[in-house]
């Protein structure tokens, strides 16, 4: 029954049914959703048809599109349960949400002296406004625990809350470990208190039904991609009451009433939110999706849960596999690591197979601090994912585990060595001529892999906040510096195939004087080796971000001579 529903569900997908897209197995749910046939029509319809503004104009046509763009408001009201529709805000996503209320609230309700509450589980966007808010008003930011797996902590979080507490801001679903936060306990506590609350419920209107009257939040905010919706669309729920205490987040055309040279006076909420023309195809297409949950909100229910206790079972068959987050209240989101294994170069690995995962810290550094890891891979899963799909993921994570371990990669350097002539079979082959010589994407990474054990290991104490490059998936440290006029690299990453990259990138530069550093062209050198199809954007970039801080290095000592 649960195959039948999923196929079901995804012919209402137009991904599963593209023939670029067919043959991927798309786990990445959490980072964005697949988009409805019906949200792409209404969306495409709005711009071949309708393409009218809202609120200005008073044609017939203009008349249509604001009445659906208003009713639209009022589907998400029924949506997530809120008193009114006027409680409803257009954003572009979650992130403008909660900057909108920060802002708000700093300008006319935070005081010196109060308290802001945030999780350790936070999105970034759920923390930094509140750090900068605290920073600059002279608050005190303090953050709910979380035990060794990165479940919250109740007991000690209820404890924070007291009568300094201005704000609790907490994730209704962790992004980055599907965790089902207790948001029922700590609301209470913290309306007992007196202080307001800010409820991140962008990974969970899409899995979990929700209702901000019961839940009796303050304010409730979530994104249109995540749920099947377009980008760039997203909402904020607040209390009407607080709606109009807070000030304009933005100033301009529509959420005015009335200017004047010497004054201004503002419409009131939601508009008085919603300056200038707004993303009217995305909100007609959030509506759409809202109604599409709401049809199937049971089938979902189950066929998430079967998924997730098929993902489970999976990842237990492997030793090596450590499990994050609350495996019993959770949302169908597990993230993993592997031991002795990067998370980045399993998902280098998965997604040459076509299984697309998220690696990496998923925008929760804060909570990866706390655990004592640099990332995970996550697999995020929706109800049009199959039980195929799982079973092609278990099978595709123990080839790629395989093909990472020590043992194997060592074995392959015989069959690797083929690569080259018989004169050179006793001596190692300049890396270079070896990646060229690679025949496919899986001699390709071998050999990069076998690369990065040459390289020479950054010593521990120069892996600084200095020697760190930013912009790479994985992390990197660089050490630059000069010998007799020529460059010295070390550098270093828990990534075998990042160290590999590293090791092609020494290789060319060290040695070099620091005006022929200048004139290196990474993007012709690429090419050159047949890299640039096996690198993604990011990596590529990555790759940059090193030559870029080797060439920082070499004009600094240019202009200092």
């Amino acid at each position: 029954m649960p195959t039948k529903l999923s196929e079901s569900l995804r012919q209402h997908f137009p991904f599963f049914s593209s023939t670029q897209s067919e043959q991927c197995v798309y786990l990445d749910n959490a980072a964005t959703s697949q988009k409805l046939q019906r949200v792409i029509d209404v969306t495409q319809q709005y711009y071949q048809e309708r393409s009218v503004n809202v609120h200005r104009s008073s044609h017939q046509l203009a008349a249509c599109v604001t009445e659906q763009f208003e009713q639209s408001r009022k589907t998400i009201q029924r949506f997530i349960g809120a008193k009114s529709h006027k409680e409803i805000v257009w954003t572009k996503g979650a992130t403008e949400s909660i900057n909108l209320v920060a802002s708000g609230l700093a300008k006319s309700y935070i005081k010196p002296g109060d308290s802001i509450l945030v999780s350790a589980l936070e999105h970034h966007a759920n923390i930094v406004p509140w750090q900068q808010i605290a920073q600059t008003h002279n608050l005190q930011l303090k953050v709910m625990p979380v035990d060794s797996l990165g479940v919250l902590k109740l007991q000690a979080s209820l404890e924070l809350i007291d009568e300094n507490t201005a704000l609790v801001a907490i994730g209704h679903v962790s992004n980055a470990l599907g965790n089902i936060n207790p948001i029922a306990d700590i609301i209470n506590k913290a309306k007992q208190l007196g202080a307001l609350t800010l409820i991140d419920g962008t990974q969970a209107v899409s899995h979990l039904a929700v209702n901000v009257q019961q839940l009796n939040c303050d304010f409730y905010v979530f994104s249109g991609h995540k749920m099947f919706g377009p980008t760039g669309i997203g909402v904020l729920y607040g209390k009407y009451h607080l709606l109009e205490q807070l000030p304009a987040y933005q100033l301009g055309g529509e959420m005015i009433k009335k200017v004047s040279f010497t004054d201004t006076t503002f419409q009131p909420p939601p508009l008085k939110f919603e300056a200038g023309t707004p993303n009217i195809a995305g909100v007609l297409g959030l509506s759409v999706a809202c109604e599409f949950i709401q049809q199937h909100r049971d089938t979902f229910l189950q066929l998430e849960d079967h998924l997730y206790q098929q993902l489970l079972a999976t990842l237990a068959e492997i030793p090596q596999v450590k499990l994050w987050g609350d495996k019993i209240n959770s949302i169908c989101i597990q993230s993993f690591t592997v031991e002795g294994v990067s998370h980045y170069d399993l998902a280098v690995l998965l997604d040459k197979r076509n299984i697309a995962v998220r690696a990496g810290h998923h925008c929760a550094m804060p909570l990866m601090h706390e655990l004592s890891i640099d990332g995970t891979i996550r697999v995020s899963l929706a109800a049009y994912n199959s039980s195929q799909d799982i079973i092609t993921f278990g099978a595709a994570l123990k080839e790629c585990i395989g093909f990472l371990s020590d043992s194997n990669v060592n074995s392959a350097e015989q069959a690797i060595a083929t690569l080259a002539t018989n004169a050179q079979l006793n001596q190692p082959m300049p890396i270079a001529e070896s990646i060229q010589k690679a025949k496919s994407w899986d001699q390709t990474y071998r050999q990069l892999m076998l690369a990065g054990k040459s390289l020479i290991r950054l010593d521990p104490q120069y892996k600084t906040e200095g020697s760190a490059v930013h912009g790479c998936e994985s992390q990197v440290w660089l050490r630059c510096r000069l010998e007799h006029g020529k460059l010295v690299l070390e550098g270093d990453s828990p990534s075998k195939i990042v160290r590999g990259l590293l090791a092609v990138i020494f290789e060319t530069l060290s040695g070099k004087t620091t005006n022929q550093i200048l004139e290196f062209n990474l993007a012709e050198y690429l090419v050159d080796l047949n890299l640039g199809k096996h690198l993604s954007e990011s990596r590529g970039n990555g790759l940059s971000a090193v030559v870029n801080k080797i060439v920082a290095y070499c004009q600094l000592h240019n202009s200092e001579q």
